[in-house]
């Protein structure tokens, strides 16, 4: 360990714009800045603190002008909203000038979804899209970054029922966008219109392994979904099964997904995952079981090593590379 920063209570996802570093507290509807002093040790110093204009904020994004940042409100014991945030002229975050979107429903889940929980955000090309855990919806708005004003663009994606969409993931090269579902453990594909801002529904595959799926009593919700760095294949973290199912990805027939294998990933309650910089090494975060797990990725062959590992973190919950 070179540096530990704190960040108040319940620092759960982090985002870098330059030499500042944004982070959100779900405990305490806070989203604090930080200016990154020494990359080399991992120096922060915290500079602003505001409120994230909603309760239990779980994920940042920044416009592709730098101008506004936005914040979703998963509404855990308060408001759930999408807010865009003025970025000042030292790109802090203000509370003045806030943008708040929020989303109508309920879904069939009595305990999960009595309201929305806005759970994620994501500017792609000219749009944000936010993906809505409560209602079973994929929201897209049209953004006008001069005046931080969403409009929504056309219906609601409305997911399965009950499905509990968590994370969207845009493919880097191809019009295909893959959403993680958290309260049914599937993974869905869609077909992306960036010009129009359309996602159009492909294929729903499971992320649990057969034997897992028959074991009524054994709760599992996914949590994160990411590429591999060759983009052969598709990631997402199982919290419960305790796994990463690793799909193969295929743009050459109606399936683009199927599954190749599950990785176990050392710990409990994978909540987030992401592969270092050079592409080498994947990075799991167990919240539940207090580690960060690393494991070696060859590219010949698609196959994942365990190579390490970093005890006794508490919660980890976000992983963040600043080089």
């Amino acid at each position: 360990l070179l540096h530990e920063n704190k960040s108040g209570k319940g620092p759960s996802w982090l985002l870098d714009n330059d030499d500042l570093l944004y982070v959100v507290n779900e405990q305490e509807d806070k989203i604090e800045t930080f200016t990154i002093d020494d990359r080399i040790q991992g120096i922060l110093t915290s500079k602003n603190t505001i409120s994230s204009k909603g309760s239990t904020p779980c994920s940042l994004a920044l416009d592709p002008t730098k101008k506004w940042l936005a914040v979703a409100n998963y509404g855990g014991l308060g408001s759930a909203s999408f807010a865009l945030l003025p970025l000042n002229k030292s790109h802090y975050p203000e509370e003045k000038g806030a943008k708040i979107e929020t989303v109508d429903g309920r879904g069939p889940h009595p305990d999960r979804q009595d309201h929305s929980h806005c759970h994620q955000v994501q500017f792609y090309e000219n749009y944000l899209y936010g993906v809505d855990l409560g209602t079973d919806t994929i929201n897209i708005y049209r953004f006008d970054d001069a005046t931080g004003e969403m409009r929504l663009l056309h219906s609601r994606i409305q997911t399965e029922a009950g499905a509990g969409p968590r994370h969207l993931f845009f493919h880097p090269d191809k019009p295909l966008a893959f959403v993680c579902n958290e309260l049914n453990s599937t993974t869905c594909v869609y077909r992306t219109d960036a010009t129009l801002g359309k996602l159009q529904l492909q294929q729903t595959i499971t992320t649990r392994r057969s034997d897992d799926e028959k074991n009524l009593t054994k709760e599992n919700t996914p949590a994160e979904v990411q590429i591999s760095p060759d983009k052969k294949y598709l990631l997402v973290s199982n919290r419960g099964d305790e796994n990463l199912v690793i799909y193969n990805l295929s743009d050459s027939s109606e399936d683009v997904l199927s599954i190749k294998e599950h990785l176990s990933i050392q710990g409990s309650g994978p909540r987030y995952f992401t592969f270092d910089p050079t592409g080498k090494y994947l990075l799991v975060a167990n919240e539940k079981s207090n580690n960060l797990i690393c494991f070696s990725y060859n590219p010949n062959d698609g196959t994942f090593q365990f190579v390490s590992q970093l005890a006794h973190v508490q919660s980890p919950q976000h992983i963040l590379f600043i080089s």
